[in-house]
């Protein structure tokens, strides 16, 4: 199997900006409204299944969206539904969802989230 690397994406208009590292700590902020939101979250499902595959000991996942789309969402779930898996291993893996406090809708849609999940999924006000 080849050596993992980092994941780097840079933002731009309709897609977040992305950093899934090797240690574990996987990034995602912004906007996410991308034209074809399958080949974007395509990309980080794949990274995250080889990522899988390294037997690694730890998983972080941040998101700090400020705006998502439908098809977006619908990824989301299965990226988180993917991080889940690692439950089986030797650690519990942690999803943090963060918010603006004054944007209810986010908050909704980390509670959602959170309600299906069955790993930690801390949803956190940012100021």
């Amino acid at each position: 199997m080849t050596k993992m690397v980092d994941l780097k994406i840079e933002k731009e208009q309709r897609t977040p900006w992305v950093e899934f590292s090797t240690t574990g700590e996987l990034r995602i902020e912004g906007r996410s409204t991308p034209e074809n939101a399958v080949e974007f979250y395509e990309t980080l499902i794949t990274w995250v299944k080889d990522f899988k595959k390294t037997k690694p000991t730890n998983l972080n996942m941040h998101v700090s969206l400020e705006f998502f789309n439908t098809s977006t969402s619908k990824l989301l779930i299965n990226l988180f539904k993917l991080v889940e898996k690692f439950k089986a291993e030797e650690f519990e893996p942690n999803i943090f969802w963060y918010y603006d406090e004054e944007d209810e809708d986010m908050l909704e849609a980390g509670k959602d989230y959170q309600s299906i999940l069955r790993i930690p999924f801390h949803v956190v006000p940012i100021e």
